[in-house]
Formats: structure tokens, C-alpha cells, sequence
């Protein structure tokens, strides 16, 4: 018979601000349950509730602003792990950025909770400004350097795959700024 013991909810929200500005908010909630004598849980019991927000621009997915919030936590002392996130400011969201959030507030330079729940923010991220700003100029083509962010992320995504070669053939020549 299986006893549900704990649950955690993750959810993210990307809403666009203009000028390729990107304001992802994300929130993590843990509940512990004590089950009765069924597999029902009677109880549970609120652990942790904490929230993160990161300010993004792209095209280079900059994180120019990064706050933390904890409106429920286990012990007083979690609270003095929120500045960490601002060590975050400045980080591109790009290939290797699970690692650099790590080697950056991950370990005893942050909280376990808030550490999983940025890097899970940087897809969510990069799903949004996609939504927000890429995936209309698809057709029309885009910067080689917008491409170059997507390679070999995933499967659909590998270098010489379908998806790369057909934006690759639509791609605008780059200006004289690179982009």
C-alpha cells in the first residue's frame, strides 16, 4: 500500500516586458503528510514556500536582476541564504548554465531549494523569450547567434538535425552588429 509522504509543486511564469526584456517568476511549495490509517493523508504540514524572480535580456539571455523570497521556511536560518541570488546577476542562460548556478550559489554558498529551483528556471526562461520574441521570426529567419544558443540542447535540437538546417536555410545574413 503506498502512503503519499511529500509533495512539491513547481511553477514558473514568464511574462514579456518589452524592449527583449523577459521577467520569469518561479515558486517552489513543499508539504510533508502524515498519512491515518489509510493510504489518505490527513495532514499535511506547509515546509517550504519560496520564490525566486529573474529579470532577463536577451537576444543573450542576461539575467540583469535576480530577488529571493521565503514566505515559509523550516528555520529562521534559511532566510540568510536570499542575498545569494543576487551572485546570479550577470549569468547568460545558455549551454552550461545548470553548472555555473551550481559552482556559483550551490553547496553551502546557497539553499538546496532555491539552487534547484533557479536552474529549473532557466528553461522556462528560455521557453518564454522564445514565445516572446524568437518563434515569430522562425519563418523569417534568424541571427546565427540566436541558433548557435539551441544547438544540440536536446535531440530535435542536434547540430546537423532537421530543425537547425531548415533555420539555418532561413537565417537572416548577420548586420554589421553581428546580430
Amino acid at each position: 500500500m503506498k502512503k503519499l509522504v511529500h509533495t512539491r509543486e513547481i511553477s514558473m511564469r514568464t511574462s514579456d516586458l518589452g524592449d527583449h526584456t523577459i521577467l520569469v517568476e518561479g515558486s517552489l511549495i513543499d508539504h510533508r503528510y502524515r498519512a491515518g490509517r489509510s493510504d489518505v493523508a490527513e495532514e499535511s504540514e506547509l515546509v517550504h514556500h519560496m520564490a525566486i524572480q529573474l529579470k532577463v535580456k536577451g537576444p543573450r539571455m542576461l539575467i540583469e536582476q535576480a530577488e529571493a523570497s521565503m514566505p515559509h521556511h523550516p528555520r529562521e536560518e534559511c532566510t540568510e541564504m536570499l542575498p545569494w541570488i543576487r551572485k546570479l546577476e550577470g549569468l547568460e542562460i545558455a549551454p552550461g548554465y545548470s553548472m555555473r548556478v551550481k559552482r556559483i550559489v550551490g553547496g553551502v554558498r546557497g539553499c538546496a531549494h532555491l539552487t534547484s529551483l533557479v536552474i529549473a528556471m532557466g528553461e522556462s526562461a528560455v521557453q518564454g523569450y522564445w514565445t516572446a520574441y524568437v518563434a515569430e521570426t522562425r519563418k523569417t529567419g534568424l541571427p546565427e547567434q540566436t541558433i548557435k544558443k539551441f544547438i544540440n540542447t536536446c535531440h530535435l535540437w542536434k547540430e546537423d538535425g532537421p530543425i537547425v538546417r531548415e533555420l539555418r536555410e532561413t537565417s537572416k545574413p548577420k548586420d554589421s552588429t553581428g546580430e
